[in-house]
């Protein structure tokens, strides 16, 4: 039988490798499910100096304009750059016991 006749099952270039080691993968962290137009429920922990609630969720940082600290609202998110994302409140749930 020649080398051309015989059929390889077992393709180097083509197949998972990584199955074969004995280390373990290093995967690339993971991006947020977060996407436009999801609507998430979140507790604003902080303000910044322009009175932007901030928020961290799976990884981003939201913004949300006009947002109370320590309030519990309902948002949307507008806009996703980077490890940023900004969205807008739909309903506030829980106001904030703070007095300003």
């Amino acid at each position: 039988m020649s080398r051309n006749n015989r059929k390889q099952g077992w393709n180097p270039y083509s197949s998972n490798i990584q199955r074969f080691s004995v280390y373990p993968s290093i995967r690339s962290p993971e991006e947020s499910h977060l996407r436009v137009g999801d609507v998430i429920v979140v507790s604003i922990f902080d303000v910044d100096e322009r009175g932007n609630g901030i928020v961290q969720y799976g990884g981003l940082r939201i913004t949300i304009p006009n947002a109370i600290s320590g309030s519990r609202v309902k948002v949307k998110i507008v806009r996703i750059h980077g490890d940023t994302a900004i969205g807008h409140i739909i309903g506030v749930l829980s106001e904030s016991s703070a007095e300003y």
